[in-house]
């Protein structure tokens, strides 16, 4: 648990420790107050509570905040000199909700490889308390964003890898894409694809929308 009071968890797989939710309101509020950032600030044109998953944060944003957030927690004597945050890869967020190792070369490649399997199982449509997807589904009672740590927790420990917010990830979707990886769904999705584990999004890496957040990781030091 770090200053902010964000919890993490290894996942097996990766040299990484994984935030158990999205950034939230208040982590990010963190890092606003003592940055000249625009980002997340922007209204989301829905009501947020300090434990929702922050919103209209580029990829741009999300990466100035892991930088903050690294020199915040070694100053603090939280973290060690060869440790920092950073948003997970492709390939670590694949573990993280449980899908393993996948066929392919790139996040492109990989992009719904793996059919039938979705952050809650096999079945469909998801069950109810499956996560915050879209209302048409009838799973959850949120309209939009949900707070973090609402719904059960994944085998890892892990809330919200699928709904909620879409995730920003490191990784371009193939060599020549000029956008950045955004995994695990959000709250007004419902088609079958977008909602598989397996599927990746594509956008360009300074939008910020009312579906995109962002998850940290705490790389151990050792390597990674």
């Amino acid at each position: 648990t770090n200053t902010l009071g964000m919890v993490f968890k290894p996942v097996p797989g990766t040299e990484v420790q994984f935030c158990i939710w999205e950034t939230r309101v208040k982590d990010y509020a963190a890092f606003a107050a003592s940055n000249a950032v625009l980002g997340g600030l922007e209204k989301a044109g829905f009501k947020q509570e300090d434990t929702h998953p922050v919103v209209m944060v580029s990829w741009e944003d999300a990466q100035a905040f892991c930088a903050w957030l690294t020199k915040k927690e070694l100053a603090a004597g939280k973290i060690k000199v060869r440790q920092k945050y950073r948003l997970p890869t492709d390939a670590e967020w694949s573990m993280g909700v449980g899908l393993g190792k996948e066929k392919g070369d790139t996040p492109k490649e990989k992009d719904m490889g793996i059919k039938d399997v979705y952050p809650w199982g096999k079945e469909w449509p998801p069950p109810k308390g499956a996560g915050n997807y879209s209302g048409s589904l009838k799973v959850d009672n949120f309209e939009f964003t949900s707070p973090a740590g609402n719904f059960a927790a994944n085998k890892l420990g892990l809330h919200d890898m699928g709904g909620n917010v879409g995730e920003w990830c490191e990784d371009k979707l193939n060599p020549t894409s000029k956008g950045r990886v955004l995994r695990g769904a959000f709250w007004g999705n419902s088609h079958p694809d977008y909602l598989l584990s397996s599927y990746r999004n594509n956008l360009t890496l300074y939008y910020r929308l009312s579906y995109i957040g962002f998850r940290c990781v705490l790389v151990s030091g050792s390597g990674g």
